[in-house]
């Protein structure tokens, strides 16, 4: 779910923000080493297409339909996720015999 209301998106920019102060202030604390996401996930390509625009970057097709921009090791992202990929061996055989 993702909003853009005033009030929630105030709370977010303040809680980054003091995740931001935090850690800075406590060097001792580990952070990723390949950076992270945050990830919005929307339920239609016009959607990603509005995101897109507001970011000001393309939309592409890949496994998903997705936007996203960079900002150092922070990676902003909206998407329309792929529908689930099945194991279609452990679905179609035996109950029991192929297991995950």
């Amino acid at each position: 779910m993702f909003t853009t209301d005033s009030t929630v998106r105030a709370e977010f920019i303040a809680g980054l923000r003091r995740l931001a102060d935090f850690l800075a202030t406590h060097p001792k604390v580990p952070v990723p080493s390949d950076g992270t996401e945050i990830s919005i996930h929307v339920h239609d390509r016009a959607t990603v297409d509005r995101i897109a625009a507001l970011i000001d970057r393309p939309a592409s097709d890949g496994l998903d339909y997705q936007t996203t921009r960079d900002f150092g090791p922070i990676t902003y992202r909206a998407a329309v996720p792929a529908p689930p990929a099945y194991d279609w061996d452990i679905l179609l055989s035996p109950y029991g015999q192929v297991t995950a």
